[in-house]
């Protein structure tokens, strides 16, 4: 990646990107003044030089730390040597990843320089909350509001305060005229008592959602726990319940949560009970001994989708969530309540798991379960140890659709690419 043909002072960008300057620049220092009788400033010194030098070693052993390599380069972007800082990190980036904060700040000082081409190729390969967002305002810029609004919910769904991202999904979700839901009191208020007529006892609520609850509880007659998932409203949602056990008993198999009863008219459905509860309970936990090695679960979890997306179904809810482990640490994939046929309309889905296309209104396809298997390996690798072979792969998941894996078998070859 060469930027040698980039001009080195052009205008700066009239679009507001102040925030990123505020962080990342300092302003340069207004130049002397001369007059007739005073002497002509010295030449630069090579002390610039030395810094640059200094600066190229981030990263190699006995080289500059992250804090002191910042420090060195904002002290050269309020010279004349910002733009060989530039190009020197560029280079240094090409051959082993820049620290993210360095790296944030560089792409910073490119957008400054009004090369935002450049800035959001360093950008794709950062995954913190302000390289995101950094990225979502240049893809906006650029026309991509779908694709702007996408990177703004990874963040939400990470960090619903961080600031500016709230303000961000507003606004770019009312220019793709996408209304937002409102939650109602009855749909938050789902009462854990045991109806008379249900074969169950409800121990505890173990998750809640848009759709409905779900329970801890026991079968009276047969004595085993099972998961039972109460809709919070039965009449309004009895299609989408039958819909949901109907798609789970067709793809039936390894990978995929077993039902075993329904009832429509009062609105549940028992499912089996897996031991270690969601994805999204381990991450929480920090439970590191479930969720490492990724390999453990992760290339099982792409053989289940890869048995939907064969049966001629895109699950289109996948998140932590939505992905229960096993005392073995096998994954078992669950509600297909939204779930449609390849090429169907698409509904909404969890914020921050929806591919940038289904935000553009597309249909239903398998590499929408691409784009959700992407975004929780972005989660694991999150919470903990970084892996850079699952990061690259989480990094071509979560591409735009014409980069990213079509389909969970081609999604499998990647994995067992890496070893795994």
């Amino acid at each position: 990646m060469s930027y040698s043909a980039r001009p080195r002072n052009p205008p700066r960008s009239l679009e507001p990107m102040g925030l990123w300057s505020k962080l990342f620049s300092r302003p340069a220092a207004p130049a002397p003044t001369e007059t007739a009788d005073a002497p002509r400033a010295p030449p630069p010194t090579p002390w610039r030089s030395t810094e640059r030098e200094a600066l190229a070693t981030v990263g190699r052993p006995g080289g500059l730390g992250t804090e002191d390599a910042l420090a060195t380069f904002r002290r050269l972007r309020a010279t004349a040597e910002e733009g060989r800082a530039i190009d020197d990190l560029l280079l240094v980036n090409a051959e082993r990843s820049l620290p993210e904060p360095l790296a944030l700040a560089v792409a910073s000082a490119m957008v400054d320089r009004g090369d935002s081409a450049g800035a959001a190729k360093v950008l794709a390969d950062l995954s913190s909350s302000p390289a995101l967002l950094m990225r979502a305002d240049l893809e906006a810029e650029r026309g991509d509001v779908p694709f702007a609004l996408a990177l703004t919910e990874r963040v939400l769904a990470r960090e619903i305060d961080h600031p500016g991202a709230r303000e961000r999904r507003q606004r770019w979700r009312g220019e793709l005229g996408l209304l937002a839901t409102r939650t109602t009191e009855a749909a938050t208020s789902t009462v854990a008592i045991a109806e008379p007529d249900t074969p169950y006892t409800l121990l505890r609520e173990i998750a809640r959602g848009g759709a409905g609850a779900v329970y801890e509880a026991e079968d009276r007659e047969l004595g085993r726990r099972v998961a039972l998932k109460i809709y919070h409203e039965p009449i309004r949602d009895r299609a989408q319940l039958e819909h949901e056990a109907r798609v789970a008993v067709q793809l039936a198999g390894q990978g995929v949560v077993r039902v075993f009863d329904l009832d429509p008219e009062h609105g549940w459905i028992a499912l089996e009970w897996v031991t270690l509860s969601s994805l999204r309970e381990r991450l929480r936990a920090r439970d590191h001994a479930n969720l490492y090695p990724i390999e453990r679960w992760a290339l099982p979890l792409a053989q289940g989708l890869a048995r939907v997306h064969d049966g001629g179904w895109a699950h289109l809810d996948v998140k932590p969530a939505n992905v229960l482990l096993a005392a073995s640490s096998e994954p078992v994939l669950t509600d297909f309540g939204i779930a449609r046929r390849l090429g169907e309309p698409s509904p909404a889905g969890s914020m921050g798991y929806v591919s940038p296309e289904r935000l553009r209104g597309r249909p239903a396809s398998a590499a929408c379960d691409v784009y959700g298997f992407g975004r929780i390996l972005e989660d694991v690798l999150d919470a903990g140890a970084d892996d850079p072979r699952w990061r690259e792969l989480a990094r071509a998941c979560v591409a735009p659709e014409a980069q990213r894996p079509a389909h969970a078998r081609e999604l499998i070859m990647r994995i067992r690419a890496l070893g795994a």
